[in-house]
């Protein structure tokens, strides 16, 4: 009797195991939200979660824009800069082109040139703050690329800028808007935007309210 339970203890534990070793998997999380999963053959596949603004897939920078026929940097702008200077610190394996735009007055000419001394102001800001040279080439594209078409203030105001393109980096860049600014180099508002808007809304509804008023139509026999 007694070998025959040591028999049959033993039948268990074997039991047991073989059914672990048929595909039982561990899956241990890590402390930095990463989720490990332990493959059959023993290697480990690792899964990011990504979180918040997933900063170590995107790079987030903000354009910057200029008040008329500037170069300069306003307190916005340098604000901007400051944050991209440190995104770009930590992240010493991106390069990027610093892109400078204006608005369609001007000459082709000026306006080439004019680029070009917003990218180079940019450039010298972030160099002073600490991002190597070497990881920033400037471009100026004039009047060539508007951000947006039309004569207004925002949209002016809007063409007017600096943007950067990725050069080299495994990231993904993401151009957020930055402060825009009137020709006198006043941060334009929301109200200033809304106003803006405010004439095109209206023509795109004249048509609708104009079908309103018709008269309709008698049908004729």
């Amino acid at each position: 009797m007694r070998n025959l339970v040591i028999f049959m203890a033993l039948a268990m534990v074997l039991g047991m195991g073989c059914r672990k070793n048929k595909g039982d998997v561990t899956v241990p999380v890590s402390d930095g939200g990463s989720l490990a999963t332990g493959s059959k053959s023993g290697a480990p596949a690792k899964t990011e979660v990504a979180t918040g603004e997933m900063r170590d897939l995107l790079l987030a920078l903000q354009r910057v824009h200029f008040s008329l026929d500037s170069e300069s940097l306003v307190a916005e702008a340098k604000t901007a800069l400051d944050e991209a200077a440190k995104k770009l610190i930590s992240h010493p394996e991106v390069a990027l082109y610093v892109d400078g735009h204006t608005d369609e007055r001007g000459t082709t000419e000026h306006n080439m040139a004019l680029g070009e001394r917003r990218a180079d102001t940019v450039i010298d800001y972030l160099v002073r703050l600490g991002v190597p040279k070497e990881r920033l080439s400037g471009m100026s594209h004039g009047e060539e690329q508007p951000m947006a078409t039309g004569t207004g203030d925002v949209v002016l105001a809007q063409n007017r800028r600096v943007e950067f393109r990725l050069m080299k980096g495994d990231i993904q860049l993401v151009l957020e808007e930055g402060t825009l600014v009137s020709d006198q180099g006043k941060v334009l508002s929301a109200k200033d935007k809304d106003a803006e808007k405010a004439p095109e809304k209206a023509a795109e509804k004249a048509p609708e309210k104009a079908a309103e008023k018709a008269p309709a139509k008698t049908p004729t026999k």
